[in-house]
């Protein structure tokens, strides 16, 4: 098992051309994530939530071809967990929202079976790039729902 993880800013310093998000927006926005991650992942093709609660839901995705089943764990305002454990593979995935001296930040850090060694290495790289570039796409989304003043999930 390796741990992977990326931090990017919410707002990005001397940026004035975007919408500046507040904890609020970005955990509305993850949520939203977590209940259909199609317009904030590429490769997922569906989404379907088959059990909703108060802290969490479960969600079968379709992701680069692969049905899964995964449990997602909402703690408000500051993480929401994904998890899988079947016979083909397990992860924990952690989206974090936090703050370092520049102002809000938004943290990847997953836990997956992920070979040793130079190949390993390689595909490790490929899974933080695939994710940073979710960070990015979940915060650009969520500005462009800010902006337009959509609702992004019911509490």
């Amino acid at each position: 098992m390796r741990t992977i993880t990326a931090t990017v800013p919410v707002n990005e310093p001397g940026r004035t051309d975007q919408v500046r998000l507040d904890r609020d927006e970005v955990w509305e926005g993850l949520l939203d994530k977590a209940r259909n991650a199609v317009p904030y992942v590429a490769g997922m093709q569906e989404c379907t939530v088959l059990e909703h609660g108060p802290d969490g839901l479960v969600r079968e995705v379709v992701i680069a071809g692969e049905r899964v089943r995964e449990e997602v764990a909402f703690h408000p305002k500051r993480r929401v967990t994904f998890s899988r454990r079947d016979d083909r593979a397990t992860w924990l995935i952690h989206n974090d929202i936090g703050e370092d001296e520049r102002g809000l930040t938004l943290t990847f850090s997953a836990t997956m079976e992920i070979p040793e060694g130079e190949e390993g290495d390689g595909q490790a790289e490929r899974v933080r790039e695939g994710y940073v570039a979710a960070l990015r796409s979940t915060l650009a989304r969520t500005r462009e729902n800010v902006a337009a003043g959509r609702a992004l999930s019911t509490r």
